[in-house]
C-alpha cells in the first residue's frame, strides 16, 4: 500500500509463516489501524474492500477459509519510511467482521487481532518453579516460545527473593502471558511485546519501565517547515501524584517493619514536578496486598508512587510522512515549539497509527510529571 512521500506499507500473514499478500488482496486494502499502549496489549485492524470481482462482478471476495488472513494467521506490518523498513507489528488475527452491501455503502471485511503475546495466553497452567526467583522463572517459561519467534528480553530487579523448597514452592496458575505479567508487577516491572527487528520476530519485554535514554525524533508544533504534529492538547490532573506508605510482618523472621515511598524514584522529565511543588497536596494512600517481605514490599511501594507521578499528559494528531519514523510507546520522546511549559522530553504512552493508500497520520497521548524542560534544547532527531 502507497503512503505518502515514496513510503509504504507491506503486509505479510499466512497460517504458519507470513509472507507478502497476493495482488487480489493487496488491492483491496481500504484502511490499516495499529493500537500500541503501555497498559494494554498491541491490535491491528485491516479493513478491505469485500466487494464482488472478476468476470461481471460475479466473483466473491477472496476471504474463505484458504485465505492468508483467516483466524489465527499470523500478520506482520512492515512500514518503509524514508527506505528505511520498520517491523509496525507483529500478531496474530483473533476476529474477522464482514459487513454486507447496502445502499451507497460498500461491502467490507475487517480483520481484527492482537499482538504476538496472545500465543502466551492461551493455555491455563497449573505448575511449579521450584527455587527460582521470579526472573528465573519468567526465562523458564518463555524458553520454548523462542521456535514461534519470541525472543526473551528480561532483566532481573534490583532485589531477588530466592525461595528455597523448604520454605515455600512458587506455583503458576494461569496462562504463561498472566503469570509472568503477575511477577512483573510485584517487582515495580512492566511485561510486554516488542515487534521485529526482522518480519516473523518479536521479543519478550520483562523489565523496569523505560524512563531513559534517547529520545525519539521531536515532535514540532507550530514551526514552519519543520512542524509534523497537526493538533495538540495539554491537561494537568492535579490529584495524580501520591504517596504511599504502610508496614509488613516479614514471613521469615516475624519481624514487623515499615514501608514508606515519599517521592518517584525514577529520573524526571520535567524541570517542575507536581509531587514537588505541590508536595502539601499529595495524596496519601496505604500499601495494600504488599509480599510478605521488606524487600519486595518496598518495590511495591515505590512502583505505586512512580506509576502515579505523570501528571501532565499531551494528546493530539500528527503527519506520519513529515515526522519520517516510527514513533513507539514505552520510551522518550521529544516535543518543540509547544512553549516553555510543554517543550522537552516527554514519555510515550500510547500511539495510534491510521494508514490508508495515500495517507498515514497516528494520534499520541505522552505523559510526564511535571511543567518545564529538563534540557536547553530539544534535538530534531536522536543522535
Amino acid at each position: 500500500m502507497n503512503l505518502p512521500r515514496a513510503s509504504f506499507l507491506t503486509i505479510l500473514a499466512g497460517p504458519t509463516l507470513p509472507v507478502p499478500l497476493p495482488l487480489p488482496l493487496t488491492q483491496r486494502v481500504k484502511s490499516v489501524t495499529v493500537t500500541e499502549s503501555d497498559d494494554n496489549r498491541s491490535a491491528f485492524s485491516i479493513v478491505f474492500d469485500a466487494g464482488r470481482g472478476g468476470q461481471a462482478g460475479m466473483l466473491d471476495a477472496p476471504f474463505g477459509a484458504t485465505s492468508p488472513v483467516t483466524s489465527f494467521s499470523r500478520v506482520v506490518l512492515l512500514l518503509t519510511l524514508r527506505a528505511f523498513p520498520q517491523v509496525l507489528f507483529d500478531g496474530v488475527v483473533t476476529e474477522s467482521h464482514m459487513d454486507a452491501a447496502s445502499g451507497q455503502a460498500a461491502a467490507t471485511m475487517t480483520v481484527t487481532g492482537e499482538d504476538v503475546g496472545n500465543l502466551l495466553d492461551r493455555e491455563e497452567r497449573d505448575i511449579e518453579h521450584p527455587a527460582m526467583a521470579d526472573y528465573l522463572a519468567v526465562l523458564k517459561i518463555l524458553a520454548p516460545y523462542a521456535a514461534k519467534g519470541l525472543l526473551p528480553m528480561a532483566f532481573p530487579p534490583q532485589t531477588m527473593d530466592q525461595p528455597l523448597p523448604m520454605d515455600r514452592i512458587p506455583t503458576q496458575h494461569g496462562t504463561d502471558l498472566a503469570h509472568i505479567t503477575a511477577l512483573a508487577e510485584r517487582n515495580g516491572h512492566v511485561t510486554y511485546v516488542i515487534p521485529g527487528p526482522l518480519p516473523g520476530t518479536s521479543s519478550v519485554y520483562w523489565g523496569p519501565p523505560i524512563r531513559v535514554g534517547l529520545p525519539q525524533p521531536a515532535l514540532a508544533v507550530d514551526l514552519g517547515a519543520d512542524t509534523n504534529v497537526t493538533q495538540v492538547a495539554f491537561r494537568t490532573e492535579a490529584t495524580t501524584p501520591t504517596q504511599v506508605s504502610g508496614a509488613v510482618t516479614d514471613r521469615r523472621s516475624g519481624d514487623p517493619s515499615s514501608v514508606t515511598a515519599p517521592t518517584p524514584a525514577r529520573a524526571p522529565l520535567s524541570s517542575a514536578p507536581l509531587a514537588t511543588t505541590h508536595s502539601g497536596d499529595v495524596r496519601q494512600r496505604r500499601l495494600r496486598g504488599a509480599r510478605s517481605d521488606s524487600v519486595g514490599a518496598q518495590a511495591q511501594a515505590q512502583a505505586q508512587v512512580d506509576r502515579s507521578s505523570d501528571a501532565v499528559i499531551a494528546e493530539g494528531r500528527a503527519d506520519g510522512a513529515r515526522y519520517g519514523s516510527v514513533l513507539r510507546p514505552r520510551a522518550l520522546v521529544g516535543m518543540r515549539g509547544a512553549g516553555h511549559d510543554h517543550d522537552g522530553i516527554w514519555y510515550v504512552r500510547k500511539i495510534q497509527h491510521e494508514l490508508a493508500p495515500g495517507s498515514y497520520a497516528f494520534g499520541f497521548t505522552l505523559a510526564r510529571e511535571g511543567h518545564g524542560s529538563t534540557v536547553p534544547v530539544v534535538p530534531r532527531a536522536a543522535a
